[in-house]
């Protein structure tokens, strides 16, 4: 044992084990405080009652039922590759590269329409409530100095859930922003189910 005795050793480990100890009684301390036994705050309550009233709207496949083919076609923009596909949107890029035109596709499930337009109105040229298919929405323009009216974004409420499509060109020529977002939209709410 290399200049330790047991005894030394035997120390050492009686440390460790009273460490280990004292740190497993502080652990269940910390894990009773955090019990459910105590009642729920009021505040908690109605978060609860809130989520419990929310209404969804119809099921949107992945990404609004829109196939790589068809957001090439409706863009005319060559070498879209969907870089990000998750259960609640698509993002379609030229290359995979940010640089560039970007279009995507996003289904906010129990979100207030309301807060994604206000942000739209800080931030775009001009902000307009929309009918498509039949649900209402709004449709927001973006412009660039050189490019003109270069984006569109429709968001489409569907009772406490909303879908946004956002078509975002970044060189000349390209077809109306808004005209590719709003048919992309009309597909998707077809799509649903």
């Amino acid at each position: 044992m290399q200049g330790v005795t047991p005894r030394t050793s035997d120390t050492g480990r009686t440390r460790n084990i009273k460490a280990l100890t004292a740190l497993a009684a502080a652990m269940i301390a910390a894990l009773a405080a955090c019990s459910d036994s105590e009642p729920a705050s009021p505040e908690a309550t109605e978060t609860t009652q809130a989520q419990d009233n929310i209404q969804h709207g119809p099921f949107f496949p992945q990404c609004g039922g829109i196939s790589d083919q068809t957001i090439g076609e409706l863009t005319r923009v060559t070498g879209l590759v969907n870089t990000a596909t998750t259960s609640v949107g698509c993002q379609w890029l030229v290359g995979g590269s940010i640089v560039g035109p970007h279009f995507s596709f996003t289904w906010f499930r129990g979100s207030p329409i309301g807060r994604e337009r206000k942000t739209e109105e800080l931030s775009r040229a001009s902000v307009e409530d929309i009918n498509i298919e039949g649900h209402n929405g709004f449709i927001a323009i973006g412009e660039d100095l050189t490019l003109g009216t270069n984006l569109c974004e429709i968001g489409i409420q569907f009772e406490d859930d909303f879908i946004e499509w956002s078509v975002s060109y970044a060189e000349k020529p390209f077809p109306d922003p808004c005209e590719v977002a709003k048919e992309l939209t009309r597909q998707s709410i077809v799509n649903a189910k």
